[in-house]
Order: structure tokens, then sequence, then C-alpha cells
């Protein structure tokens, strides 16, 4: 497994060298397009490296369900009527604080419950029964380690599942 890792990694650099070139040569001997490449690396289902570097947990949760819809910095922000900025601000910023506008907007587009989005992001406080799964709080309280283990993603996973669950926005 260790191996396949380290393949994946070396994929991962070779193509994010090739992007950052963003000619539209071909880049491999099978002929394969820059742009079918990109197209590619956008439409690949989130992995616990992807989520290595994001130091928060709505940056988590957001680049999560970005990299699962294979959406770009750029189109979560269109979706949501915001800055490409604001996104980019959210996965890479510790205490980023998003405006009610946008909270809301990126909470719609990525399909979360608008009040345990607010939660999430401290913008109303949390109730007790919110986070009473340990894997939920687990992921809450995360603090970026440099790397993401699969019970790392499962508990982001369970957290984006909550989030989207709008039974509480319906109270």
């Amino acid at each position: 497994m260790k191996g396949e890792n380290m393949n994946f990694e070396t994929m991962r650099e070779w193509l994010a060298r090739k992007l950052k070139h963003a000619d539209d040569t071909m880049a491999a001997a099978g002929g394969t397009s820059l742009e079918a490449l990109q197209q590619d690396a956008r439409s690949r289902i989130v992995t616990p490296a992807a989520l290595a570097e994001v130091p928060t947990e709505i940056g988590k949760v957001v680049r999560y369900v970005r990299e699962q819809r294979g959406w770009t910095r750029g189109d979560l922000a269109e979706l949501a009527d915001i800055d490409e900025i604001e996104i980019s601000l959210i996965e890479t910023l510790e205490g980023q604080d998003l405006s009610p506008r946008s909270l809301v907007n990126v909470a719609n587009v990525c399909g979360f419950s608008v009040t345990r989005f607010q939660q999430l992001a401290k913008h109303v406080e949390v109730r007790s029964h919110y986070a009473a799964d340990k894997g939920l709080r687990f992921a809450a309280r995360s603090k970026n380690v440099g790397a993401v283990t699969q019970e790392e993603l499962d508990a982001i996973s369970a957290l984006v599942a909550t989030l989207s669950d709008k039974a509480l926005d319906d109270r």
C-alpha cells in the first residue's frame, strides 16, 4: 500500500508540473492532451493527501465536497456567487471569518444545512446534540498535522454527511 501511495504522489507531482506549464502539447506518450489531464485531475475523488494541508474543519469540508464533485475553486466561487479568493482563504487560512452572505451561499451550493454550517463556522452557538457523535467531534476539533489518515478522512466524510442533513433548518 505504501508503494501505491508513493506512485500516486509521484504522478501528482508530475501532473502539477505539467499543469503549471499549461501549454496545449501532448502530455504523455499515449497522446493524452493537457485539457484531458486537467479535467481528470478535477474529477478525482478526494483523498487524505488532498486534505492534509487544510488547516480548519470548515476548510476540510468545503474542500472535500469541492473535490468530490470535481469542482475547481473558481467553479465553487461562481456557483456560490462569491470571489474565488474567498474559497482559497477558506481552504488555506486558519481563523478565516466568512461573511454571513458567503457562508449561506457556500452552504447552499454544497448542499449543507445552513444552520449546521453556521455552527461549524462559529457564527451561531453549537447545540450539544449537534456534536454528540465521537467521530464528528473528532473531525470538528482536528488540527492540521501535515497528514490526514483514513480515519480522519472518514470523520470528515461523516461531518459532511451531518452538515448535509437539513432537518435542523426545518425546526
